[in-house]
């Protein structure tokens, strides 16, 4: 299993594990904690190991075009499906991470033949706090409190990250310098 994402800094990642960690600790859900805090820019999917640098190098390559950017976080969110609660960040809108998201989408289309269902042109960045073993009832007790509670965040994004998933956790396997530089 392979996906590609957007990082935060370390001193922004380590600010959202510890909203992640009192999240858990207050309401229960433990499995957003197992994931590093990211902005998944295309979902996960199944690759022959093979393919692995085709993929690191064709990435590094579609990072050149990529002039790195600003992301701000503001508040929380949640999505309006309830069979699938999820809890996060919000990521502010910005053209600029639009525009990279499309451009990626086609690129996986045209380079590695990804399909319109794998390779999704709707694009809500945010990042996860809780998802999967969040129950419902954790959820409406938390909602409340998170709906209106303050966070912001500001980072520059240098990099897009290719990552695999070893079996028990996602570690980086390629890190692609934006506007190669």
């Amino acid at each position: 299993m392979y996906f590609i994402a957007l990082l935060p800094t370390a001193e922004v990642g380590k600010e959202i594990i510890k909203i992640k960690q009192e999240f858990a600790e207050q309401y229960g859900p433990m499995y957003a904690l197992k994931v590093l805090p990211h902005i998944t820019l295309q979902v996960p999917f199944t690759a022959d190991p093979a393919l692995e640098k085709a993929f690191c190098d064709e990435l590094t390559e579609f990072a050149k075009t990529q002039a790195p950017f600003e992301v701000s976080l503001k508040g929380f969110g949640t999505f309006p499906n309830k069979q699938n609660r999820v809890l996060f960040i919000n990521v502010e809108k910005s053209e600029t991470m639009s525009a990279m998201h499309r451009q990626l989408i086609n690129f996986l289309r045209k380079e590695f033949g990804f399909s319109t269902m794998l390779a999704r042109t709707g694009f809500t960045p945010h990042v996860t706090v809780a998802f999967k073993d969040l129950e419902d009832d954790q959820f409406n007790k938390a909602w409340p409190e998170y709906e209106n509670k303050e966070y912001e965040a500001t980072f520059k994004v240098n990099n897009l990250y290719f990552l695999r998933h070893n079996g028990k956790s996602w570690e980086v396997l390629q890190k692609c310098k934006l506007g190669g530089a």
